[in-house]
């Protein structure tokens, strides 16, 4: 396995800020094929273009206004957690397209840093919105046959030629058999994933407004500390477009979110549907298993942000920290 720096020589000196989507051969006028960015169902896919440019590689998505999720409450602007699925699209769409991995190959997120780094360009409006993303590679390894192995670096979001977003992790690309000796590592004893035990909590307690959109349930309170389990629809057609042997990264982050929303509110007294969300880091320790109850738990450290631990049988398996605000 081999370590290398991705070329990226630029336009010539030309400010991607300042070409349009024309100039830079991106169109908006269909989703590209479900199978690039691992999705099975079509309403899920984003992304509507890809394209390399002297070494630049770029992604086109636009952004829907009426998702059931990520636009539940969005009069605040786009959830950055749409914003980084736009970012993921865009970054498993060019791995595919411009940098040779094939289908089927198997992607594990190591770690993740989002940043939202301009609100008002965020803002949700009565055209779509479309993002422009830029796939900045830093270090990739990679396997015998060339195609990358594992990827760091960094997505960064533009609308209308403003720089909303930035992020940035850690990507390993797997071969099946590598992904399988992988998850028999890990994964102890598998079962089928059934519905949870667990009733939710009010969606207004996470800003929330649909209750099919709440994650967290049976809520417990030590100090600033809050603790609460993971509820788990497996028929959710966002968080399972597809089968999976674990539980998604974005429903990890999406209760990790919410726990956070709830244990901020809680210390400074104010309405969860009064905060939005402006950063996150996480790591990705172990997969998040099917056999086990999975407990979120918060704590905030008296300024904006939100240390978060996802554990499992008392192991570690995510934590991270989420930053909120006022809007």
């Amino acid at each position: 396995m081999t370590e290398t720096s991705w070329p990226q020589e630029g336009f010539d000196g030309a400010d991607l800020r300042k070409l349009d989507h024309e100039e830079l051969r991106l169109t908006a006028t269909q989703t590209v094929p479900r199978e690039w960015v691992h999705k099975h169902a079509v309403e899920q896919v984003l992304l509507t273009d890809v394209v390399k440019i002297h070494d630049r590689l770029l992604a086109l998505a636009q952004l829907p206004r009426t998702h059931r999720l990520y636009n539940d409450s969005n009069r605040f602007g786009y959830d950055l957690l749409l914003l980084s699925e736009a970012a993921r699209q865009a970054s498993e769409a060019i791995t595919h397209r411009l940098m040779g991995v094939p289908q089927g190959r198997r992607f594990v997120m190591a770690t993740m840093q989002v940043k939202l780094l301009n609100r008002e360009a965020a803002a949700v409006t009565r055209a779509p919105t479309e993002v422009l993303s830029e796939l900045l590679v830093k270090k990739v390894k990679q396997h015998p046959d060339g195609t990358p192995h594992q990827i760091e670096g960094s997505t960064l979001c533009y609308i209308k030629g403003v720089l909303v977003a930035e992020f940035t992790g850690m990507l390993m690309i797997l071969q099946e058999d590598e992904y399988q000796a992988f998850r028999c590592r890990r994964a102890g004893n598998s079962q089928a994933l059934g519905p949870s035990a667990v009733d939710r909590l009010a969606p207004e307690q996470v800003g929330k407004y649909d209750p099919r959109n709440v994650v967290i349930g049976g809520l417990r309170i030590a100090g600033n500390r809050i603790a609460a389990d993971l509820v788990v629809d497996p028929d959710d057609p966002v968080f399972f477009d597809h089968e999976l042997d674990h539980f998604p990264a974005m429903l990890i982050l999406e209760s990790a979110r919410q726990s956070a929303l709830v244990a901020w509110a809680r210390r400074n007294g104010v309405v969860p549907r009064s905060l939005v969300t402006v950063a996150y880091s996480a790591r990705f320790l172990k997969f998040t298993e099917f056999n086990a109850p999975v407990t979120c738990s918060a704590v905030p450290d008296g300024t904006s942000a939100v240390t978060f631990e996802i554990l499992q049988d008392r192991d570690l398996i995510a934590d991270g920290e989420i930053s909120l605000a006022l809007a």
